[in-house]
């Protein structure tokens, strides 16, 4: 299928080639794999926040210390632990600088983007607010890796913290959380 995209083609196409080379964890994110190939081969607007049907491209991070401890904010909106992440920005096209922008905003740290690989692929609703409907986000992940180091919240963080394997175990994780802890211990033999 013919790209749709007039900015920025080489960071697309870039982007669209990661994506299509990436090797999915499970059956559920080979779906989201196909799903977020197919909103980047077809819409023009994959990239605009405002696009609410059938969604739109977002970009996060699952950020891991030296010492095996994850960074996660408390999501301000959504009133639950996440992985730093959001909308992209006008002239974002590749996804890592939207995950890398998210996690200066939201935890202050500053991570070079050689320290960031893709990690996972995810597509999950977002509920309805006053100012927009209920949509989806083709979330494209990446794993961070640095030393531990203070994080500061602002953002969409009320909160920044660092937990360890153990504790995210324990904090009712959903799905795709769960599968990127999976990830990281495997990759990392983090326990």
């Amino acid at each position: 299928m013919e790209n749709l995209w007039s900015e920025d083609s080489m960071v697309e196409s870039s982007l669209l080639r990661q994506i299509e080379q990436y090797q999915p964890w499970d059956a559920t994110e080979a779906a989201h794999q196909m799903a977020i190939l197919d909103l980047l081969r077809s819409s023009p607007s994959a990239f605009d926040r405002h696009c609410y049907e059938p969604g739109h491209i977002t970009g996060s991070a699952w950020i891991l210390a030296d010492t095996g401890q994850v960074a996660m904010i408390y999501h301000r909106r959504l009133q639950r632990w996440l992985q730093p992440g959001g909308h992209t920005e006008p002239g974002e096209f590749d996804g890592i600088s939207t995950a890398l922008r998210e996690v200066s905003e939201e935890l202050g740290l500053v991570i070079a983007p050689s320290q960031a690989s893709l990690f996972d692929l995810d597509l999950h609703r977002i509920p309805e607010t006053a100012s927009q409907p209920s949509h989806l986000h083709f979330d494209i992940r990446y794993l961070c890796c640095t030393e531990l180091q203070n994080l500061s919240s602002d953002s969409d963080a009320a909160s920044a913290q660092w937990f360890s394997a153990a504790e995210l175990e324990t904090m009712g994780l959903d799905e795709s959380m769960r599968r990127m802890l999976e990830k990281a211990k495997q990759a990392t033999r983090v326990n």
